[in-house]
């Protein structure tokens, strides 16, 4: 599947969610954004993109994404919002539908700076993001029973559809229901209050870095004899003693 930034964003959002094999009334069955996460990135490694995540110490970056027509890899930030990473992840597969590498950033006005044609993609990623994980259709009729708007609608439609408010504001502000000032002071003022994830279980941490994805293939590899447990380690960054309790946890899940 590639697209151009010509496309109409509603035709290829409903295109990508076909394609994944996702309703909107399962998506909206999702209890929290970290299920959604997990939901979302299954789908999107089963197509056959591999999705990592980690920590960056650039923490001003949201995600990147590597393009090859045999492996495509997208990372996102860990030390976002799940909501964000969601966002970030559909961001960075858009990218892929126009066969580009990119990294994004988390403040969305880096855009206006960059050069009229890396806006233009930048703007087209953003959309699809947009309108795919929130469907134009669906959402403007749920916006009319909510209004006027304020914080706690705003939030309960974030809830519904697994995003960030960041998301729902930036639709409304679309629809001209609130202002550029007022969409950008909201924004601010929501940044100040974001806190970061913690700790946790090591092979559930380092697992959910790599994926299922890439964990099942590195295995696999080693019991088809085509790696050693040393290489093992080295592919999965981690110590060769720490090898064994990933395994457990790869057999654990793969029997569930």
């Amino acid at each position: 599947m590639s697209f151009s930034t010509s496309i109409n964003i509603s035709r290829a959002a409903a295109l990508v969610r076909t394609y994944l094999g996702v309703t909107l009334n399962e998506q909206s069955s999702w209890g929290s954004a970290d299920e959604a996460l997990k939901q979302w990135r299954d789908r999107v490694e089963a197509s056959g993109v591999f999705v990592f995540k980690d920590s960056f110490k650039q923490k001003e970056i949201s995600g990147f994404c590597i393009y090859d027509d045999e492996f495509p890899i997208i990372y996102v930030n860990n030390g976002t919002a799940k909501t964000c990473q969601i966002f970030s992840l559909f961001h960075e597969l858009a990218h892929f539908l126009l066969h580009k590498n990119a990294i994004a950033k988390l403040d969305e006005d880096y855009v206006d700076f960059l050069a009229p044609a890396e806006q233009r993609i930048e703007r087209f990623c953003n959309a699809i993001a947009a309108a795919f994980l929130v469907p134009d259709g669906d959402f403007n009729v749920r916006i009319k029973e909510v209004v006027p708007v304020d914080d706690r609608k705003i939030a309960a439609l974030a809830r519904h559809y697994n995003v960030s408010r960041e998301v729902i504001l930036r639709k409304i502000l679309d629809r001209r229901m609130i202002d550029e000032a007022n969409y950008k002071k909201k924004i601010e003022e929501w940044a100040s209050q974001a806190t970061g994830g913690g700790g946790g279980d090591y092979y559930a941490t380092q697992a959910s870095y790599l994926g299922n994805a890439y964990l099942r293939l590195v295995f696999s590899k080693h019991y088809q004899g085509k790696i050693s447990l040393e290489q093992v380690a080295d592919y999965l960054g981690v110590r060769s003693k720490s090898v064994g309790g990933l395994e457990e946890l790869v057999l654990r899940r793969t029997a569930a």
